[in-house]
């Protein structure tokens, strides 16, 4: 191909990365979910007071929340970035431990090790941009497999730098989702098996690492061992507790998905585009390249369209969209089929087969332990399953004009990742409308972060916040939430959110598990926390359990405010009345509940 052709696909590529990068980046002031997003915000801001937890993806952000000053937007600016430039470090690797083309300058390598990365931005398609456990275990598994990649049997530098990172990746897996980090470890220890990579000496090096990491973040958070031990079993206890399906025997499974015929037929127009562009551009064919790359143009105008705002309505494709990645897995496979035949199969090594099943497992490994369908969360890690598509095309990458046959895959990738994205900013979690029509600005939390909203958001959040400061509520009071589904609001009044991070409404076993983060939460707190209800809430926690803890619910407290919630919030169209509960005697109800737990003199 000529040099014109080669410097237009670099152009188009690094185009497209920035637009979708930039576009996903400019409504980080949008918007705001009040059940997850909130609970991630609630959970890094301030999350050594609470004793039990699984995840401890509250802690590691906490620095990031720190540095930023709790502001939201820049917040979720940095996750965006952070994500982006992970995946674009391990790409870079990962293109250049599969072409050996001599002619593909730096500059051709990092645009399309960049245009590749951008899929990684798929993790946030319903718009989900705030850290959370689900963005750092995918930064953590694209660390891990930056280091499996360069870690080999020999002690050079970039070798080390392999083990080192493997260690720093696990570690990084675990602190975000333990499951996760146990499935990585025996799929990384298969992996270098079967690569011929293992070495005891030099897996050593990952292990101490990852020890090391872990030890310094028990004694950080816990203070010893023993006590980091202890939350994480009483973070366990609590899951049992809720019944919301993460036992053994139910996280062990294998999940079905069902595609409806318009997915179908969009995963066939797509395989069959990026087939007949890779085509064309591997006959070597100066007419059949104008078609290679008119097809890769089109697929940039759509990027292009939709990043821009151009194309405003989303592909409605169904829980399992972020399959649609496999289009370009079906084109590289019949690619090599067609031209190669089996025997180009032949030319693909061990090692390399042995990254293919790697890639093609990891989003398993990142969706294990979810209690969604295993398919629709792994998706959000479709990274893995694209470039695993691209280890077998390198026979052909490697047999003609090198890299150029990638682009067509490169400029489709970012064309799926864009319709997977319009789908986030056009119907974001739990938000009412899409994102574009937010108009109302208005400052939320401790940091006082800017936030576009719709009006009803913003409507909900002031009177709530109005109410409070009406009463004299306090920075940082304690507060139970009854409501089963409005940590936003806590994390908008400023309050310190008592047992549990989010108090999560609807599981056969919501009450169990309020009652027992209460329970590592000392009797004065409990006796001065205010109390948030809602009556007759589709997510509202029993109140029984409060007696258990000595507390007299509702008759022992006064109430100072209420409020409509929005249409839309928590995932619900029905607006409903909250209020705002004041202990009346606290010391009576620190008493009750200290002689309850046999702590009274």
């Amino acid at each position: 191909m000529n040099t014109f052709s080669r410097n237009l696909f670099i152009i188009l590529s690094t185009l497209g990365t920035l637009l979708i990068t930039l576009n996903l980046i400019s409504y980080s002031k949008y918007g705001i979910d009040f059940t997850d997003e909130s609970f991630y915000l609630i959970w890094m801001s301030n999350p050594f007071i609470y004793n039990g937890s699984f995840t401890q993806f509250g802690f590691v952000y906490h620095l990031l929340y720190v540095l930023l000053d709790g502001n939201i937007a820049h917040i979720r600016q940095a996750n965006i970035l952070i994500t982006f430039g992970l995946a674009w470090g391990f790409v870079y690797f990962f293109i250049s431990s599969i072409a050996l083309d001599r002619n593909a300058n730096l500059i051709e390598r990092l645009s399309i090790s960049a245009g590749l990365a951008a899929s990684a931005l798929i993790v946030f398609d319903s718009f989900l941009i705030t850290p959370s456990y689900n963005s750092l275990n995918l930064q953590a598994l694209l660390i891990a497999a930056t280091g499996l990649l360069l870690a080999d049997k020999k002690t050079n530098r970039a070798s080390i730098t392999g083990w080192l990172l493997i260690g720093f990746g696990g570690w990084l897996v675990f602190m975000a989702k333990p499951s996760s980090a146990l499935a990585l470890a025996i799929a990384a220890l298969l992996y270098l098996l079967l690569a011929r990579k293992f070495s005891i000496r030099l897996l050593t090096i990952s292990v101490v690492c990852a020890l090391a990491l872990l030890l310094a973040s028990a004694l950080i958070i816990d203070g010893s061992i023993a006590a980091f031990i202890r939350r994480i079993q009483l973070g366990l206890e609590f899951g049992y507790y809720l019944e919301g399906g993460h036992t053994l025997g139910q996280i062990l499974r294998i999940d079905e998905f069902k595609l409806g015929s318009k997915f179908k037929f969009l995963i066939l127009l797509i395989s069959s585009a990026v087939f007949i562009a890779i085509w064309c551009l591997y006959a070597e064919k100066k007419k059949w390249s104008v078609v290679g790359l008119s097809i890769s143009i089109i697929f940039f105008v759509i990027t292009a369209f939709l990043a821009l705002g151009q194309i405003q309505q989303p592909i409605k494709l169904g829980f399992y969209q972020g399959l649609l990645i496999f289009a370009l897995v079906y084109a590289s496979v019949i690619a090599v089929l067609v031209f190669g035949r089996l025997n180009s199969l032949k030319t693909i090594s061990a090692q390399q087969w042995s990254v293919a099943a790697l890639f093609i497992v990891m989003p398993h490994i990142y969706a294990f332990g979810s209690g969604n369908n295993y398919w629709r969360h792994g998706s959000s890690a479709a990274i893995f399953w694209l470039l695993g598509g691209l280890i077998i095309l390198a026979p052909l990458i490697r047999r003609r004009d090198g890299l150029v046959i990638v682009f067509p895959v490169v400029l489709a990738a970012q064309a799926i990742t864009a319709i997977l994205l319009q789908t986030g900013l056009e119907d974001p979690y739990r938000q009412p409308q899409p994102l574009r029509l937010n108009l109302t600005t208005l400052e939320i939390g401790p940091q006082k972060s800017t936030l576009i909203l719709p009006h009803g958001y913003a409507e909900y959040i002031s009177n709530a916040v109005q109410a409070a400061h009406n009463a004299d509520f306090d920075s940082k009071m304690p507060v139970i939430d009854l409501t089963g589904q409005s940590p936003g609001i806590v994390y908008a009044l400023d309050a310190e959110s008592i047992g549990h991070a989010w108090t999560l409404g609807g599981y056969a076993g919501s009450e169990a598990f309020v009652e027992a983060g209460l329970g590592q939460v000392s009797c004065e707190k409990i006796a001065l926390a205010w109390v948030l209800f809602e009556q007759e809430g589709p997510l509202s926690i029993p109140t029984d359990f409060m007696l258990r803890l000595g507390l007299n619910f509702p008759n022992e407290y006064e109430k100072v405010g209420a409020w409509q919630t929005a249409e839309g919030a928590g995932g619900f169209e029905t607006r409903r009345i909250q209020e705002l509960y004041k202990p009346i005697h606290p010391e009576y109800s620190m008493n009750k509940c200290e002689s309850l737990r046999g702590l009274s003199k």
